[in-house]
Parts: structure tokens; sequence; C-alpha cells
């Protein structure tokens, strides 16, 4: 990197920090705002936004409308990787706490801008300039202060298709973990919501399930508009809480998988944190665990876990830690907790005003009758559902190794270490 012109990143790049809404500008439809939530991925989403009402934010907000290729970036030093803009998030507001990236040279390309604001040596100057004592912030003025290696744009260009590859196959990733979690939600809803074969029986309609399982559905509802036979289930009843903790910090030396709220908005991927890092007390994530966020139930916050690997998982405290029981597995669990009518109860539970502390108590929630079925039907649904939600772990993993790959070449063919030709041999082979 050494042998390369070096710039000053505002010499070359334009960047403009969101502005600060006040929450009484919020409405329910309008523009939409892009927030920290929506920056988990490689390309920016709508996740967890609130809106604007559309004149108010011509008059006030215009200049801060999103236009494709525009780059996002936390302005938290340890938030994760830059967010590309598409066609999704095309025409929102960037909220505060995010920082609006573009070339405006044509010394620099902007998949090269990106690739940088995503590397090692950003983060190094966000974390050296950056104020704050427990979690570092850096805004516009520290970014004046930082610069860039400008190696030739033909080199710029071959690095970023480089990176390209990588991002367009965790995309791809990512995107099928979306359609396998639509059609796994999808079958929750009609057997369990809809109760979709027992209407269809009544409504004389042709079976659309296999001979034995479609004969497992009642053809007719009960005075309570349930399927005869079924009864109502409280969470209590088929999921179990754990609640044991432990305090990392009493064992500084051992390396845990963190689950954390940040860690889910970063593409879920738990952090790897010495225990010497974690502050306070976290729960013990036993094997096949759905973590469900009881913070702010607008954001769904959904996380089926991992197999264990070589490090203890744990999960910060603002996460129910659950598992099956009584023949309901994860995948069930799963599905309940993503529903549109258990998000609308858990909205309908929040106690506390402001955004840090509206929480759902948990001893209310495990009360609350949750699920209308039949336990014979539990195991049914394991076994369709679980491949598909098995594929969307193995998928993520997949993903994660290719970040790590990403992490690992990149800096290199920044530093001129190992030639762009070589890395695209070692793409090639994973992807």
């Amino acid at each position: 990197m050494s042998k390369w012109q070096h710039a000053r990143l505002a010499d070359v790049a334009y960047f403009q920090e969101g502005p600060g809404i006040l929450a009484r500008d919020f409405t329910e439809i309008g523009v939409p705002l892009v927030r920290l939530a929506g920056l988990g991925g490689y390309e920016a989403t709508l996740k967890g936004c609130n809106h604007v009402d559309p004149s108010v934010a011509e008059r006030k907000w215009a200049h801060f409308k999103l236009k494709p290729g525009d780059i996002l970036v936390s302005t938290s030093a340890s938030f994760g990787r830059p967010a590309i803009v598409g066609i999704e998030a095309e025409g929102a507001i960037f909220y505060t706490g995010i920082i609006r990236f573009r070339s405006k040279s044509s010394n620099l390309d902007d998949g090269y801008l990106e690739l940088f604001l995503g590397s090692s040596a950003f983060m190094a100057q966000a974390e050296a300039l950056a104020s704050g004592s427990v979690i570092r912030h850096f805004g516009p003025s520290h970014l004046r202060e930082m610069t860039i290696p400008l190696p030739p744009l033909g080199y710029q260009r071959a690095m970023a298709e480089v990176a390209a590859a990588l991002a367009d196959k965790i995309d791809l990733n990512r995107r099928m973990n979306e359609t396998l979690e639509a059609m796994a939600r999808a079958l929750f809803k009609d057997w369990f919501v809809d109760f979709g074969p027992t209407r269809a029986k009544m409504e004389g309609r042709e079976p659309y399930l296999a001979p034995d399982l479609w004969a497992l559905f009642p053809d007719r509802l009960d005075d309570e508009g349930k399927p005869e036979g079924w009864e109502m289930f409280r969470l209590d009843h088929i999921a179990e809480h754990h609640k044991r903790t432990i305090t990392p910090y009493s064992d500084p030396e051992t390396v845990f998988e963190h689950f954390s709220l940040p860690a889910f908005d970063n593409g879920q991927n738990p952090a790897l944190d010495a225990g010497e890092a974690i502050k306070s007390n976290k729960t013990v994530v036993p094997p096949r665990a759905v973590l469900l966020s009881k913070l702010n139930p607008e954001i769904t916050r959904v996380w089926l876990t991992e197999t264990a690997g070589r490090y203890p998982q744990i999960a910060s405290t603002e996460f129910l830690t659950f598992i099956g029981r009584n023949g309901a597995d994860r995948g069930l669990l799963f599905c309940l907790f993503s529903d549109v009518q258990f998000r609308e109860m858990l909205l309908g539970m929040v106690t506390g005003t402001s955004k840090s502390h509206q929480r759902v108590s948990p001893p209310d929630l495990m009360r609350r009758e949750v699920l209308v079925g039949h336990a014979v039907l539990f195991e049914h649904f394991a076994a369709l559902v679980g491949p598909l939600l098995d594929r969307v772990l193995a998928n993520r993993n997949e993903s994660r190794t290719l970040a790590q790959t990403r992490d690992l070449l990149l800096p290199k063919l920044m530093s001129g270490e190992i030639r762009v030709r070589d890395a695209e041999r070692m793409v090639e082979e994973l992807v």
C-alpha cells in the first residue's frame, strides 16, 4: 500500500451524515428512513424503518434522499461493512447514525471506495480518530482527517470485481435464505393460522398435501373457530425458557460466540469476544435454541442458532432463549415467533415509553396463548420445515466462510502482497 499514492478522503469522496429526525415526525406511511437494522447485508434494506410525511421530507430533507449506488456506513467504528443502495432503498432518507459516501474524483472507482470503507485500513483510522470510550463513533470531522490509498484506476476496478464476486455469492445466499424462511413461514401460516387444509375440506377442494398428511387435518371447525379436536397452546406448553446466565468477565481468556443485537443486525453473525471484553451477564445458549428479542418488538429479531463449535455460546439478555418442548421443535418456534399475529401480540405487550426501554415481560409472554394446533402435527411440521432451516444455516455458514476469505484477501490486495490474478483464482474455487 505504501508504494501507491495516498489522498485525503475528503478530496476524492463525498460524504454526508444522516439528519437527526425526531420521533414526533414519524408517520405510519410515507418516505421510509433507512436505519442501522437495514445495513446488515450487502444491499441496504428498509428493515426496521420508520416513515416521515412526504411533504415534510421534501421540504426539510430532500437533499438526504438516497440514490442507487450510494454507499452507506454506520458511524460506529465497530458496526460492520458498508451497504449499497439498490432499488429497495432508492428515494429513502438515511437516518442519523449513518453516513452516505460516493466518489467525486475520476481517480476513485466507486467499487474500490466501497472496498476501502469495509477494509481494516479504514477501520483502523476510524478507531484511532473516533470518540467514545466504550462504543467508538466517528463523523464528518473525523473523515476529513482520513486518507485513502489510490492504486491505478484499472487495479482499483480489478480489486472491486474480486470483492463483487464474493459479495454476489454472499448476497445470493442471503436471498435464498429469505426464500427458504418464507416457505417455512407460509407452511406454518397455512397449517396453524389459516387452517388451510381444514377449510379446503369444508369447501370440497382437492387435497394439496400427501394423503397420509391430509388425513390428519379435521374436516370442520368447532364453535370457537378452531379445527375440531385441536387445542390452544400457551407458550410455556411448547417452549422452555432458558434463563441460566454466566459472567464471561470472570473467565477473561475464554473466547465466546456472542449472540448480541448488533451481531444480529450485522447479518446474524455472532461475534467472537474474549471474556474480558464482556462486562455484563449473558445467557447460556443451549443446543437447537431459538432467540427472540424482547427489546423494541416492532423490529423482528428471531435468531435460529447454529450448532456450537469450539467456542461456548452466549446471548445478550435482551434475547429470550427458547428450546421446544412437548413435541414442538425449533422450526415451529422460529415460524411462530416470526408470524404476523405473534408480532402484533408482542407489540401489544410492550412496557416502557422510550425506545431504549420498550421491552416485553418474559413471565407475561410465557402465559400467553400463542398457537392453535395438535401435537401429532408438530412432528410432521418439523420433518417438512427442518431441511429448509438446515439449508438456511448451511448457507449462512458458507457466507461466513466467504466473508472470512474476503477479509483475508482484500488487505493483501490493497497492500500489493498478492496479485489480482491469484485472488481471482482463489475466488473461482469458492464460488
